[in-house]
């Protein structure tokens, strides 16, 4: 491997006060099905910039309308695997290649503290924000997200 980019991720389990809250939306979707609770998955998947930007409406509804084209059983794996996800922290020591962290300045899902942990965590890696982006930065923000990795590539040859 010659070089790594982790995107909107964390090396840590769950967040423990989180896991009821991502509980409930498992049961949620097993009962009420995707399109009911697709509302509430949104503000996980995307920061306030993205969701309240009126020029963005049509972004918006597409990907509402891919979110709840999902297969019901899919997420409810996909959520389950965010709950009960063992931590990979104490291998960050490990990693020597060139590293380039991505976080939205808007993330819940995966916040900033959480990249900065990796970050200082692997030797010599790089720590970028992307402003005004959640925790879907390449819908968010592209522009951002490629100028950066680009950079970073640049840097590594």
């Amino acid at each position: 491997m010659l070089s790594l980019t982790l995107l909107e991720t964390s090396a840590d389990p769950e967040d423990p006060k989180n896991v009821p809250q991502y509980r409930k939306l498992v049961k949620a979707i097993r009962w009420l099905g995707l399109k009911r609770v697709s509302n509430k998955v949104m503000p996980i998947m995307f920061g306030n910039t993205f969701l309240t930007d009126k020029l963005r409406n049509s972004d918006r509804k597409q990907w509402l309308t891919m979110l709840q084209g999902n297969r019901k059983g899919g997420v409810i794996k996909a959520t389950m695997g965010v709950i009960e996800r063992a931590g990979t922290y104490d291998q960050l020591g490990s990693i020597t290649v060139p590293t380039l962290i991505v976080v939205g300045d808007e993330d819940t899902a995966t916040p900033y503290s959480k990249a900065e942990r990796m970050h200082f965590a692997i030797a010599g890696s790089k720590l970028a924000v992307i402003k005004g982006a959640g925790h879907t930065a390449t819908v968010e923000e592209p522009e951002q997200v490629n100028r950066v990795i680009n950079t970073f590539l640049a840097d590594c040859v």
